[in-house]
């Protein structure tokens, strides 16, 4: 009987049917398969099977050439075949379920959903090896080389890669047919699907045994007993830095693992993955896929068909482990679930967090969302009884006598700071810290020589030409760099707009970044090691992970970082903590400015003082009264959140509503914002015709109002209905979009608003 499927073809929205081969009989729903469509081959995935084709109920949209294309071509042909020459199962079916949701709740095509979804797909990659299946004299073979290659064979234990072979004797074919010829050897044909396995054990510093504390046991109880009734609940584990969450999602995870589940973890960056899977190796073993995009193309593929074949149980990644292929999900963990990392910027502007409390819901599993600093959204739900709340207070490794002092750079002259970013607390401390041999760390949240350089006569400062926003001079480099479009211009000595050209003004630099920082400390520390953290220094997984071992043995005596150092790190001789510039971020146009500079500052403090010798954190700022600075300072999370959710209250913002972000951008500066206006109109129209609470704001000019040489304007709508929300989203997303110069993005729950 003839088997007919149904495939999706990103980016289109809707799936074209086509005939199953009788060769390809296994194809199923999860499979890539190559397809032709018009007049080309290409790729698709398979969401149905069944033995009647559903070509018939195929939409057809006016505006899309190639979709009309590939309708033509299907009905000249009738129903088209699969090739057969590669197919390869890519998904579990069970998560069809999930991604539809995922596409429903973002207004995404389901095809663009599972492309995301999917890692590369690599092919197999195979190891041959000489393999002795029989002994001989090897006086009756001519040539030297076969007797060597023998030999090196038996003395390899009998079994040796052509690889390896080849690396010693060069032309070896010869010989090793000969061999083969003579029935000493054959080879042997391996599929290498397990390079996602590390082969080396967990290091040292990670705990093999741990007891833990009566809080932590409450907590892993809640978790375990929703495990054993099999039902979903999201359990918020508000733990102070160093109490000892992560004792808690090993434990939850072992609960799991003996049960025959799987395990989901994520973690808002890649550099958090290492340090975290090791700490999981020590006491759950090694077989632990990683799933990021850091990973090379063969380990993250071999990780993905690894859990998708039911080899590994534990998936531990950044975001995008959230799709991981695990069949039987029974625990999914994530930490420090605050971090607005977990948010996509860019394409399916998915939430990780958010995701894996809707497949929990599916899954009907626990999801444990993690951190010291909660969203407010995620606390408010946890006091609204929608969410079980945990706390862990007792600290698990951090030194009860960590003080938080504030210096306030208004009171001090420049003559007076130990250079133009150390404050004398500052340097002093630094001084006691490197006197006992204790570490020390340096945040300053901006990478970079220079914040922008100004002219010394006219005060102008020099632009991006892309963007609106001022360029960053980076000293080792010697150049100029736009952090959002990427462009690197050459420095400048003159200002190129002064009025008076004849005698244009220097270029002064102002500001500060990670670079300037670590130049200063290295000039009054010329005797200690100084490591810089940043994104300008790490450029792939490897790189990070030599910094922080430096750190980790003890080498780097002081290590100057970006927010990159503020998180997950437990390293017991840090006692030190500085933060430049407190301000970095408080002024931002954004109305959870205040929420992520406490997180900051508040995670970053929690590096300090996590052995048996007390800590001691030093804020410097301009402004000590704010209250992201006093409640950082009182370690008071819950007096912040009471502040801060006063004012999200009164204004209508998340979590007392739903926002849904309308970004339209074009090269021509007007079009965004007459478009934005009609669109508004059609929005206004279905929520009155609806009677629906939903509220439209703008349209307005986007804070960073040019962007990558793109004009950027926006609408907000907010509502305390999600189901009104996405009723306006599925409707605007449905309005055809003829103009080519408008770029338009719905951005569902948005993190940011630049």
């Amino acid at each position: 009987m003839t088997s007919f499927v149904d495939v999706l073809i990103p980016p289109l929205p809707e799936p074209f049917s086509y005939r199953v081969p009788k060769e390809s009989s296994a194809i199923t729903v999860g499979f890539r398969v190559t397809i032709p469509f018009g007049n080309r081959k290409t790729f698709g995935y398979v969401v149905s099977k069944s033995n009647v084709s559903s070509f018939k109920d195929q939409p057809v949209k006016p505006n899309k050439q190639e979709y009309l294309l590939g309708i033509e071509e299907l009905k000249k042909d009738k129903i088209k075949s699969i090739d057969p020459s590669f197919y390869e199962l890519c998904f579990a079916p069970s998560q069809l379920d999930f991604f539809k949701k995922v596409s429903e709740y973002y207004g995404s095509p389901l095809s663009n959903v599972i492309d995301v979804a999917i890692p590369p797909t690599v092919p197999e990659k195979s190891v041959k090896s000489a393999r002795i299946i029989k002994e001989i004299d090897t006086a009756l073979l001519k040539g030297n080389k076969a007797r060597e290659i023998f030999a090196d064979i038996k003395k390899a234990g009998g079994n040796l890669s052509l690889i390896e072979i080849s690396r010693s004797h060069k032309n070896c074919n010869p010989a090793i047919k000969k061999l083969t010829e003579l029935g000493a050897i054959e080879i042997d044909i391996k599929v290498q699907s397990d390079s996602y396995v590390s082969s080396e054990n967990s290091p040292s510093w990670a705990a093999r045994e741990v007891s833990l504390n009566p809080e932590q046991e409450t907590a892993l109880n809640i978790i375990n007993q929703a495990q054993e009734m099999g039902i979903f609940k999201t359990v918020l584990l508000h733990g102070v830095t160093g109490s000892g969450k992560t004792e808690v999602y090993i434990e939850a995870a072992a609960k799991a693992l003996a049960k025959g589940k799987g395990v989901i973890i994520v973690v808002p960056e890649i550099a958090l993955t290492p340090q975290l899977i090791d700490r999981f190796k020590a006491r759950l073993g090694n077989n632990i896929a990683s799933l990021h995009s850091g990973l090379n193309k063969r380990i993250r593929w071999d990780s993905w068909k690894a859990l998708l074949d039911q080899r590994c149980k534990i998936a531990i990644g950044a975001r995008s482990a959230i799709f991981a292929p695990i069949e039987n999900i029974g625990l999914i963990i994530v930490d420090e679930e605050h971090d607005s990392s977990y948010k996509q910027s860019e394409g399916l502007r998915y939430n990780a967090r958010d995701m894996a409390i809707l497949m929990g819901q599916l899954k009907c599993c626990p999801v444990v969302l993690g951190s010291a600093t909660p969203s407010l959204e995620s606390y408010y739900k946890a006091r609204s009884s929608k969410f079980t709340l945990s706390t862990l207070n007792s600290q698990f490794a951090i030194n009860s006598g960590l003080k938080i002092e504030v210096v306030d750079l208004r009171q001090l002259k420049p003559w007076e700071m130990a250079s133009q970013n150390i404050s004398p607390m500052l340097l002093k401390t630094i001084e006691d810290a490197v006197v006992k041999r204790e570490q020390v760390f340096l945040l300053y949240n901006r990478r970079g020589f220079a914040s922008f350089l100004q002219c010394d006569k006219c005060g102008e400062t020099v632009q991006c030409p892309n963007c609106s926003v001022t360029l960053t001079y980076h000293n080792f480099k010697n150049s100029l760099v736009c952090h959002y479009c990427g462009i690197h211009v050459a420095p400048f000595e003159f200002c190129s707009v002064c009025p008076d050209q004849e005698k244009p003004g220097a270029l002064i630099k102002r500001g500060g970044g990670t670079e300037k920082i670590f130049e200063e400390v290295r000039d009054l520390f010329p005797d200690v090691i100084v490591d810089r953290l940043d994104r300008d220094t790490v450029s792939n997984i490897d790189s990070y992970k030599v910094i922080l071992d430096r750190v980790r043995s003890g080498k780097t005596g002081i290590l100057v970082g970006t927010q990159m150092i503020a998180k997950g790190h437990d390293l017991p001789n840090v006692t030190v903590v500085g933060v430049i510039d407190c301000d970095v971020g408080i002024h931002m146009p954004d109305f959870r400015a205040t929420e992520r500079a406490f997180q900051l500052l508040t995670q970053v403090a929690g590096r300090a003082g996590r052995g048996d010798r007390p800590g001691k954190v030093i804020l410097q700022t301009r402004m000590p009264e704010h209250p992201s600075i006093v409640k950082t300072v009182e370690r008071d999370y819950v007096g912040l959140a009471k502040i801060e959710l006063g004012h999200r209250q009164q204004l209508g913002y998340p979590p007392f509503s739903r926002l849904l972000r309308i970004i339209a951008s074009s090269e021509n500066e007007e079009l965004p914002q007459s478009f934005l206006a009609g669109l508004k109109v059609l929005a206004l129209r279905l929520i009155n015709e609806r009677q629906m609470k939903v509220t439209v704001l703008g349209p307005a000019p986007a804070p960073l109002q040019k962007l990558k040489s793109l004009w950027r304007w926006h609408l907000l709508i907010k509502s305390e209905s999600p189901s009104a929300i996405n009723l306006v989203l599925q409707s605007l997303m449905r309005i055809e979009l003829r103009d080519r110069n408008i770029k338009l993005i719905f951005d569902v729950d948005p993190q940011e608003m630049l």
